[in-house]
C-alpha cells in the first residue's frame, strides 16, 4: 500500500454514508471488515490484523474488499479518483506506526454504522475501566482496574454476556436486580488470561476467556500482580461469615 492520499476537500457526513451504504449491496465479508474495524481499540487497526480476525493468512483480501467497497461509495458520492488510497480513504485515515500502516476509522463512518444498526455502540466505561494510558483520573477515582482491548471490545463483551449472563461470576451481584431497569445488563468483563501470557497472534474466545464480574470483585482480582484467580477471590469472599458480610453491606448503605 502506498502512503496516505491527499485529504478530500470535504469528508462525507454520517447521513451520506448511511444513504449510500443502505442503498448498495454490501457483501458479508465487507460488513465483517467494517465491524472488526469498528470494534478495534480506538477504531485503529492494520490490514494484517483484520485479515487474521477473518481467518486469512494474507492481508491482500482485506485491501481488495475494503477498496472495492470504497470505490462503490466514491462513485455514488460523485468523487473523482480511483487509487487504492482514495478508495480506502473513504473509510479511514492513515497513520504509519512501527513501519506499518494503521487505519483509523473515520468518525463519520463509525456513526453511520451505528445508525444502520450494523454495530453495537460501546457502553460507557466506569472509572475503574479506564485504560492505564489515560492521562487523568476520572471523578477523583483513587484506584482503577487496567483492562485490555479484549475486555473493551463490544462484540467480545456481548458474546461473553450472552454465554454467561450479567450476574457477577464471583459474588452473584446483578446491577439490574439491585438498581432496576436503568442498570439492566451492565457488568464488567474480566479476561482470565494474564496479559503477560498474551502475544500478537492470540485470538480471544469470549466464552472461554472472558467472565462477567462486578466492579468490586474486579478490583479485588487486580489487588495483586499477577491477578488473583476467580476461584481465589470467591474463596476469600466465602471465608467471611454471613454476619461479617452483612455488617459490611450495612455500613456501605449508611455511608451513601
Amino acid at each position: 500500500m502506498s502512503t496516505g492520499a491527499t485529504p478530500e476537500a470535504r469528508a462525507p457526513g454520517p447521513q451520506e454514508y448511511v444513504s449510500v451504504l443502505g442503498a448498495i449491496r454490501v457483501t458479508e465479508i465487507q460488513r465483517r471488515i467494517l465491524q472488526i474495524h469498528y470494534d478495534a481499540p480506538s477504531r485503529t487497526i492494520t490490514a494484517r490484523q483484520i485479515a487474521r480476525a477473518l481467518g486469512y493468512k494474507h492481508y491482500s483480501v482485506v485491501n481488495s474488499q475494503y477498496g472495492r467497497l470504497g470505490r462503490t461509495v466514491r462513485k455514488l458520492l460523485g468523487r473523482s479518483g480511483d487509487s487504492i488510497d482514495q478508495r480506502l480513504g473513504m473509510f479511514v485515515t492513515f497513520d504509519k506506526r512501527n513501519d506499518e500502516w494503521h487505519w483509523l476509522m473515520r468518525p463519520e463512518v463509525a456513526e453511520a454504522l451505528e445508525r444502520l444498526g450494523w454495530v453495537e455502540a460501546a457502553a460507557p466505561l466506569l472509572p475503574e475501566e479506564i485504560p492505564p494510558t489515560a492521562a487523568r483520573l476520572v471523578e477523583g477515582a483513587v484506584s482503577r482496574v487496567s483492562v485490555n482491548a479484549y475486555e473493551r471490545n463490544p462484540e467480545a463483551r456481548r458474546r461473553c454476556i450472552e454465554a454467561h449472563g450479567t450476574r457477577c461470576c464471583i459474588c452473584g451481584f446483578s446491577f439490574g436486580a439491585v438498581y432496576g431497569k436503568v442498570a439492566e445488563g451492565y457488568i464488567h468483563v474480566h479476561h482470565l488470561r494474564p496479559l503477560s501470557e498474551i502475544d500478537g497472534e492470540y485470538v480471544v474466545d469470549p466464552v472461554a476467556d472472558l467472565r462477567p464480574i462486578c466492579p468490586n470483585c474486579h478490583a479485588v482480582v487486580h489487588r495483586r500482580i499477577p491477578a488473583f484467580g476467580i476461584e481465589e477471590v470467591r474463596a476469600l469472599l466465602q471465608s467471611q461469615s454471613p454476619a461479617e458480610r452483612q455488617h459490611a453491606a450495612d455500613g456501605a448503605t449508611r455511608r451513601r
